[in-house]
C-alpha cells in the first residue's frame, strides 16, 4: 500500500501508515462524501471470503452504536481478491487530540466530561459491552469540544450468551482500573469506576492513591465532585452507582460548563498495550465473559496515533530500525526455517521444497493411523495482519498465536527491522484427524524463530531460467493491462520477492492476480488446454454464485525434482462480474502479453 492509493475505490489514503505488530492505520479522504476517515487494514490471507464475513458481522456488531459520544465506525470494506484480499474498518477521523497530558481544569469542566462519558455508557451497558480501560488517553475531544470515548481494544461482553469472537486476555491501566479488573473480573461497574479515576486526575493531574486493601483515598480537593467521586470509586462494585446515575448526577454538577477546544492533545497509540498496562487471562479465570466483537476490540484502536502531530509520525516510524534478519527477499531459503527432524516425534515427515510460489517451504508429517499435516512456512511482504491474539518476543521475533481452527493452527512471527514482512507457520490437515496442529504448530515455530535469531538464514541458488529470477508486475506492461478498464499500472500490490502481483480496476469490478508456481505440471481437467506463444496453457473458468473468475496457468518449464516431474507456471486469474467466457478472453489477451515478455520455450 502506498500514498495515494485508492482502496475500495472511495478511499483515497493520505497520510500513515502507522503501524503495530498486528495491524496497519491509514489517514484516507472519503472522496464520496469529501471527508477524512481513518482506515485500519485487516488482511484475510489465504481464508478472504471466510475472513471478510467474519468482519462484516463484527462491524454490523459495532454498527449499532451511533452515538455523539462514541467514535463512529462507518463502513467495512474489502479491497482487491483472493490471496491478495485485505479488509478494512472505516472510522471516524477526530482531530482535537486526547484527554492525556492536558492542563486540570474545574470540577465543573471534568463534570462535563464525564457526563458525556457516562452518556456513551449508558449506551454501551445496555447492550451488554464494557469498555474495560476508560482513561485520559482514550477518550478524544473533536474541534468544537466534543468528547468522545474511543479504543475499544479491551472491550467485552457480559451478561449475554451471545459469543462473536473469541475471549482475548483482559488489557487494563492499573493507576485507572478497578479493584476487580485487576483480579481478572470485568463488570459495569467496573468502567464508572474507571471514569472515577479519569475525573480525579483531569481535576487534581493525577490518579487517585490506593491504600493496602486496594481502597482508594481521596486526599485532594474536588469540590463539588467530592461527593459523586467517593461513590463511582467505592471498592465494592454493588455500591457503585450505575451509568444512568453517574449521567445524571454529573449533569448537574457540570451546568454549562464545557472543555475548551484544544490542539495539544496527545494521545496513545493502544494497539499495542502502552507502557503501565497490564494482561491477564481472562477467559482461564472467568469464562462467564463471553468475549466482545473482534470491531470492538480492533476498530478504533490506533486512531489516537493520528492526532500527533506528523513530524512525531513520521519519525518514530524510523527512529532505531534493527537489521534485517531476512536480507534479500529473492534469495533466501523459506525451507532454511524448517527443521523435519524437530517435527518427527509426531510421526515420519518429508520436506516438500517445490510446491507452491517460491516464497514457500512445506514439511509434510504423517502420524501413525492419522491425517496427513502440512506445515507450511509461507513468506509475506505485508504488515502483520489483525490477530486475535496477544504478541510475545523470542530475541528479535515477535510471536502472534491465533485460537487453533478445526483443521488448523496458525503462528505469525513478526522479525525485527521486517517493516514490510512477516511469516506464517500453519499446520493444516485436509481430513478429520486426531494430531495436535498447535502443538505441531509451536514445535516448527520454536524452530523457526531459533533459526532466524541465530542468522544469517542461508541462501538458497535455482536454475538461471526458473520464475524466481522473474519479476511478477514486470510481466504485464501498462499497454497489456488497458485491456481491464480502471487499472492504474504503476499501483500493483507486490508479493514478497516480487513473485506475485495483483492490481484491482477503480471503475469496474475487475481483479487480476498474477503469481508464480511450481509443483505438478497443471492438468487439463475442469479446463482446457491450448497453446500461448509457444507454451501450453490451461484455462479454468469457474462460476459460483455471483463469485466468476478464469484462471490461466501457463507452463513455463518442467523438470524432475525428487518426486518425478515437475513444472514451474504463471498463473493469471481474472475476476469479477463479466462472465466467465468472458473472463477467460481477458486471461488468454493477457497470457500473451505476458508470454511475449518471456524467452522463448526450449
Amino acid at each position: 500500500m502506498r500514498l495515494g492509493r485508492s482502496v475500495g475505490r472511495r478511499y483515497r489514503l493520505t497520510n500513515g501508515p502507522i503501524r503495530s505488530r498486528t495491524s496497519e492505520v491509514w489517514l484516507a479522504r472519503d472522496e464520496q462524501l469529501g471527508r477524512d476517515v481513518v482506515l485500519k487494514r485487516m488482511l484475510s490471507g489465504h481464508d478472504s471470503v471466510r475472513g471478510f464475513s467474519r468482519l462484516r458481522a463484527e462491524a454490523r456488531a459495532l454498527a449499532r452504536f451511533n452515538h455523539p459520544h462514541i467514535v463512529t465506525l462507518f463502513d467495512a470494506v474489502q479491497d482487491g481478491q483472493g490471496r491478495r484480499a485485505t479488509s478494512w474498518l472505516v472510522m471516524e477521523h477526530v482531530s482535537g487530540g486526547s484527554l492525556n497530558g492536558r492542563q486540570a481544569v474545574t470540577p465543573e469542566v471534568a463534570a462535563s466530561v464525564g457526563a458525556q462519558v457516562a452518556d456513551a455508557l449508558v449506551c454501551l451497558h445496555a447492550e451488554g459491552i464494557v469498555h474495560g480501560d476508560i482513561k485520559p488517553g482514550n477518550v478524544v475531544v473533536t474541534g468544537d469540544g466534543t468528547v468522545k470515548l474511543a479504543d475499544f481494544g479491551a472491550a467485552y461482553r457480559v451478561g449475554g450468551n451471545e459469543t462473536i469472537t473469541p475471549n482475548s486476555a483482559i488489557s487494563y491501566t492499573p493507576d485507572y482500573a478497578a479493584p476487580e479488573v485487576i483480579l481478572g473480573r470485568l463488570e459495569r461497574g467496573s468502567d464508572v469506576f474507571s471514569l472515577g479515576a479519569m475525573l480525579h486526575a483531569l481535576v487534581t493531574g493525577s490518579p487517585p492513591e490506593r491504600g493496602p486493601s486496594g481502597r482508594v483515598l481521596l486526599t485532594a480537593d474536588l469540590g463539588v465532585l467530592d461527593d459523586v467521586l467517593r461513590a463511582m470509586l467505592a471498592k465494592e462494585p454493588g455500591l457503585r452507582p450505575d451509568a444512568t446515575e453517574v449521567l445524571r448526577r454529573l449533569t448537574e454538577i457540570a451546568g454549562g460548563a464545557v472543555l475548551p477546544p484544544s490542539v495539544n492533545g496527545t494521545a496513545d497509540f493502544p494497539t499495542d498495550p502502552p507502557a503501565g498496562s497490564i494482561i491477564v487471562d481472562a477467559v482461564r479465570n472467568h469464562p462467564y465473559l463471553t468475549g466482545a466483537t473482534a470491531a470492538l476490540v480492533a476498530a478504533l484502536t490506533g486512531i489516537a496515533s493520528f492526532l500527533l502531530p506528523p513530524s512525531e509520525r513520521d519519525g518514530s516510524a524510523q527512529a532505531g530500525s534493527p537489521a534485517s534478519l531476512i536480507g534479500d527477499p529473492r534469495t533466501v531459503d523459506p525451507c532454511a526455517l524448517t527443521e523435519p527432524v524437530a517435527l518427527g516425534r509426531f510421526g515420519a515427515t518429508e520436506l516438500d521444497r517445490n510446491y507452491g510460489n517460491f516464497d514457500r517451504c512445506d514439511v509434510l508429517v504423517r502420524p501413525e493411523d492419522d491425517s496427513v499435516v502440512d506445515v507450511r512456512v509461507d513468506f509475506n511482504h505485508d504488515p502483520g495482519a489483525e490477530q486475535p491474539g496477544q504478541a510475545r518476543t523470542v530475541g528479535r521475533v515477535g510471536i502472534v498465536e491465533q485460537p487453533a481452527e478445526r483443521d488448523s493452527c496458525l503462528r505469525t512471527l513478526l522479525p525485527a527491522g521486517e517493516s514490510d514482512t512477516n511469516i506464517t507457520i500453519t499446520a493444516k490437515r485436509d481430513d478429520p484427524g486426531k494430531a495436535p496442529l498447535c502443538a505441531i504448530a509451536d514445535v516448527a515455530t520454536g524452530s523457526a524463530v531459533t533459526l532466524l535469531n541465530n542468522g544469517p538464514l542461508p541462501r538458497r541458488t535455482l536454475p538461471e531460467r526458473s520464475l524466481a529470477h522473474r519479476d511478477a508486475c514486470a510481466l504485464l506492461p501498462a499497454g497489456a493491462l488497458e485491456v481491464i478498464p480502471g487499472i492504474d499500472a504503476n499501483d500493483p500490490d507486490v508479493g514478497f520477492g516480487s513473485w506475485q502481483c495483483a492490481w484491482a480496476s477503480t471503475t469496474s469490478k475487475l481483479w487480476l492476480d498474477v503469481r508464480f508456481d511450481q509443483g505438478p505440471p497443471p492438468n487439463p481437467a475442469n479446463g482446457s488446454a491450448t497453446v500461448v506463444n509457444g507454451y501450453r496453457t490451461i484455462l479454468r473458468p469457474e462460476t459460483d454464485g455471483d463469485d466468476r473468475s478464469c484462471l490461466a496457468q501457463l507452463v513455463y518449464r518442467t523438470y524432475h525434482d525428487e518426486d518425478g516431474r515437475a513444472a514451474e507456471t504463471v498463473n493469471l486469474l481474472v475476476s469479477g462480474s463479466r462472465s466467465a467466457d468472458q473472463l477467460c478472453q481477458l486471461a488468454r489477451r493477457l497470457t500473451a502479453s505476458a508470454a511475449a515478455r518471456l524467452p522463448h520455450p526450449a
